[in-house]
């Protein structure tokens, strides 16, 4: 893919894409997603959960600007009082 797409691609995601929803304790929790990263051949989606939220996470779940869910992915991790940074990373590749 030449650079012009891939910034295409990044344009996409940073356009079209509202907050990180996160499932604590059962409750969906609205995150901000902190920041964008693109390199020639991925594009990095980073979401700080701050130190406000304790609890048993078992999903993390972006959501577009028109409320559809983009991507959801499971973990199993008990969060303290530490905030804590979780990533979800597309690679572009040619098929």
């Amino acid at each position: 893919m030449t650079a012009d797409g891939m910034n295409l691609l990044f344009s996409f995601f940073k356009n079209n894409l509202l907050k990180c929803q996160v499932l604590v304790n059962g409750n969906y929790l609205d995150v901000p997603i902190q920041r964008y990263e693109q390199s020639s051949n991925s594009i990095k989606i980073f979401v700080y959960i701050d130190e406000t939220v304790v609890g048993a996470i078992t999903q993390y779940r972006l959501v577009s600007t028109d409320g559809k869910i983009f991507d959801t992915k499971s973990d199993t991790v008990t969060k303290d009082d530490r905030g804590l940074l979780t990533l979800f990373e597309y690679q572009v590749q040619e098929g």
